[in-house]
């Protein structure tokens, strides 16, 4: 059983000062400093941070892993968005209130270890934390080898953390994948990449992974909790690439699990791989045969975590569809989810450039305006977005904490 607030100090109190208080002294003490963290784990991490400073005692309080998730608990309760509305050399990060739509500054992320000259790309969202990744220069142009820097930040502290790098990737950039799970700030990354390792013909077929070009594809997990990466071996198929994403980030991550598309084409794939380094292959939902091209999966489909499960939103000129996963390990089956008013009302003209979802709601991001739609009601809203200019726009939920961008804080 967890403790509470006030469990938890009194049991501090009693073992480090056990003769100095008298019992009902020690309640007190107990009462205050629980109301005391109990307030100031409600207010924004920018107040807290600045709080530190004051004194020796709010220091030690904030400091602790206990306030650190009492924080974060809080803060899950008024989950709101992060948004990066276009790729510069400076990250200039914002959120966004979840019932209003409304932007405010939130930070600007500007490492100086940075690649010199390459934009910052946020490709994940989590405790509070986020994930970027920009492609590193190589002044020698007759290299054939490609790599990524990955970075871990807390974009309300402004702790920055860059990862080791892995193995660079032959003539590609590496595809990357964040994966976590709500009950620890632990995460892993997984970097997908060409070994570089020529394999004769005659045994492409038989080994059972993804050979392309003559080339092997392999993956590398980093652990939080290691600090290292960890070659998992082969791989059995590759994320497609994406005009709209740049480095073959597109992917969403539903409890533990990483997905990435694989293929569009008929019958299409998903790649999956869980926080074990498990790597699993599940095949797009089955359209009728006699529908016709655009009532099928099409260029506009998306992975979404839609309420805790993931989903597959494939908009097809004036209506879309969604698709739940049902998936209990061995085996898997698509259910299309009943909506209500699913015609969509995005212009044929504006290109949804990404997709993000939180709770009920599913909001598509084109150049001009968000489009949000509500599971629950079937009610479509639009408002006028952060211009993107086509520049990469990236949308994720957030909530905002203390926690260290190295993880490690159970919670």
């Amino acid at each position: 059983m967890v403790e509470t607030c006030g469990q938890h100090i009194k049991r501090r109190r009693t073992e480090t000062q056990p003769l100095k208080l008298s019992r009902a002294e020690r309640w007190n003490v107990v009462d205050e400093e629980d109301v005391f963290m109990d307030i100031l784990s409600r207010v924004s991490v920018k107040s807290i941070w600045s709080l530190k400073t004051l004194s020796k005692h709010w220091h030690g309080s904030i400091s602790t892993t206990y306030f650190c998730k009492l924080q974060l608990a809080h803060s899950r309760k008024n989950p709101s968005f992060i948004v990066c509305p276009t790729l510069e050399t400076s990250m200039k990060l914002y959120s966004m209130d979840s019932r209003s739509f409304e932007l405010s500054p939130l930070n600007t992320i500007d490492p100086s270890e940075r690649s010199h000259g390459v934009s910052l790309y946020m490709i994940s969202s989590f405790n509070g934390l986020i994930c970027c990744v920009n492609v590193i220069f190589d002044e020698d142009v007759e290299s054939k080898f490609f790599d990524l820097q990955i970075w871990i930040c807390n974009p309300c502290t402004g702790e920055t953390l860059l990862l080791p790098q892995g193995r660079p990737s032959f003539e590609c950039e590496p595809c990357v994948g964040v994966a976590y799970s709500s009950d620890t700030s632990d995460y892993r990354i997984f970097r997908i990449f060409c070994t570089g390792k020529k394999i004769p013909e005659e045994r492409e077929s038989v080994e059972g992974y993804y050979v392309r070009e003559g080339y092997a594809y392999e993956c590398e997990m980093f652990s939080s909790s290691t600090g290292s990466w960890k070659n998992i071996g082969l791989v059995p198929c590759v994320p497609m690439d994406c005009g709209l994403r740049p480095y073959k980030t597109g992917h969403i991550c539903v409890e533990g699990k990483v997905y990435w598309l694989v293929s569009l084409d008929e019958p299409g794939k998903i790649l999956s791989v869980n926080l074990e380094g498990r790597f699993k292959v599940i095949n797009l939902p089955e359209y009728e045969a006699n529908q016709k091209g655009e009532d099928k999966i099409t260029e506009g489909t998306h992975l979404i975590n839609l309420k805790g499960s993931l989903a597959l939103l494939v908009l097809h000129p004036g209506y879309m569809d969604i698709w739940l996963l049902k998936d209990n390990g061995e085996t898997y089956s698509w259910v299309p989810v009943p909506l209500l008013k699913y015609h969509i009302r995005i212009k044929d003209d504006e290109l949804v450039l990404t997709v993000t979802s939180l709770k009920n709601k599913i909001i598509c991001v084109t150049e001009t305006h968000w489009h949000i739609y509500n599971v629950d009601t079937g009610k479509w809203k639009k408002i006028r977005g952060p211009r993107t200019g086509f520049g990469y726009p990236a949308v994720f939920p957030f909530t905002e904490s203390i926690l260290p961008c190295k993880g490690g804080v159970k919670l």
